[in-house]
């Protein structure tokens, strides 16, 4: 393991996920055209093994994106890879796709990629978790300590929302970038002490290193110390304002069917036995450690998934701005940001 990869999370080691010429870099080069034909009806979508995805590929197959008149094509991402597609996106490789609030705002810094949020896909943040040796009882404990996740993804901004609670920044750690499976591996094997893992890598790693803690979860946020607010980590719909222009009427229907056909699949009891094998069919194919049927059906129960009208409600009330303008506020006085991006146009809700 390189000594980059240890390094305290500052601006650079946070953002650098984002750029290195990656993002900004992407961004100077847009072509539209890579993404899109003009009011082609077709959207170019960025996907993970993940549960949203796998709702996506179900709506697809049983053609109900055809049926509301859109094309689908597909580019397959590694897991936590927020900022990567966010890079895709940039660069007009893709046209829509879904990451987590805290790597679409980290995307839009500088102004660089006016990125769009045009639904949220899932809310997975009540599964997320810091898993640690046994022998750390305490957060503060976890001083000079290794401890793995993924740069520039949600996963990150819960970390660094843990420490805080503590009076502690990322710099009284050792932060190891690692990606998902990587950094899953790495905590089994003892290489390091702590990891905020992948909602999937959690429950691997609870049933693999059997003496793992559960050090902290979604719910302590909310008890002593420090700060008591809740955590929200929404994972969107994103695309960018070119794409918003040019294929308006493709994304209101792929949208249309992911929520009124896909999720409903899922959320109706007669359906939901049939919709769980497909999900994790979908998120297990070629995986080197799958993900168990009770296991998948556990996500499923805790992660949000909503319909068109419920997203709408959560996108259009107050706490939903209010959260990102907090974890906007959250980087900056951390140094992550030098400056707020520019929501004023980046929720957009008359596609649904």
């Amino acid at each position: 393991m390189n000594d980059a990869s240890r390094n305290p999370i500052d601006r650079r080691g946070f953002v650098g996920a984002m750029a290195a010429g990656g993002a900004l870099a992407l961004a100077g080069a847009f072509s539209p055209s890579r993404a899109f034909a003009q009011g082609s009806g077709t959207l170019h979508i960025g996907v993970l093994r993940a549960p949203a995805s796998a709702i996506v590929d179900l709506t697809e197959k049983r053609g109900w994106f055809k049926e509301a008149g859109v094309t689908l094509k597909t580019e397959l991402f590694a897991s936590a890879a927020g900022p990567k597609i966010v890079q895709a996106l940039g660069g007009g490789a893709i046209g829509l796709s879904f990451v987590n609030s805290t790597a679409a705002l980290l995307g839009m810094a500088g102004g660089a990629i006016p990125l769009r949020f045009i639904s949220i896909t899932t809310d997975p943040s009540r599964l997320f978790a810091l898993l640690a040796a046994p022998e750390f009882d305490a957060v503060p404990k976890l001083a000079g300590k290794k401890v793995a996740c993924t740069a520039g993804s949600g996963l990150q901004y819960y970390l660094a929302r843990i420490l805080t609670k503590f009076g502690m920044t990322q710099k009284d750690i050792e932060f190891v970038n690692l990606p998902a499976a990587e950094g899953q591996s790495a905590f089994v094997a003892g290489r390091v002490d702590a990891i905020v893992p992948s909602v999937n890598g959690r429950f691997y790693i609870m049933n693999t290193r059997k003496d793992t803690r559960e050090l902290f979860t979604y719910d302590d946020f909310t008890k002593p110390p420090g700060s008591t607010r809740p955590f929200q980590n929404f994972d969107l719909f994103v695309t960018t304002e070119a794409v918003l222009q040019s294929e308006r009427k493709a994304l209101a229907a792929f949208l249309a069917a992911y929520h009124d056909k896909g999720v409903p699949f899922l959320l109706n009891p007669a359906t939901r036995p049939e919709a769980l094998r497909i999900v994790t069919d979908y998120v297990n194919f070629e995986q080197k450690n799958p993900t168990d049927a009770s296991i998948m059906g556990k996500i499923m129960d805790q992660s949000g998934f909503y319909d068109r009208k419920t997203v709408k409600q959560l996108m259009t009330a107050p706490d939903f701005r209010e959260n990102l303008d907090y974890q906007i506020k959250f980087f900056m006085d951390q140094g992550t940001l030098k400056s707020a991006p520019d929501l004023s146009k980046a929720i957009v809700t008359d596609l649904l």
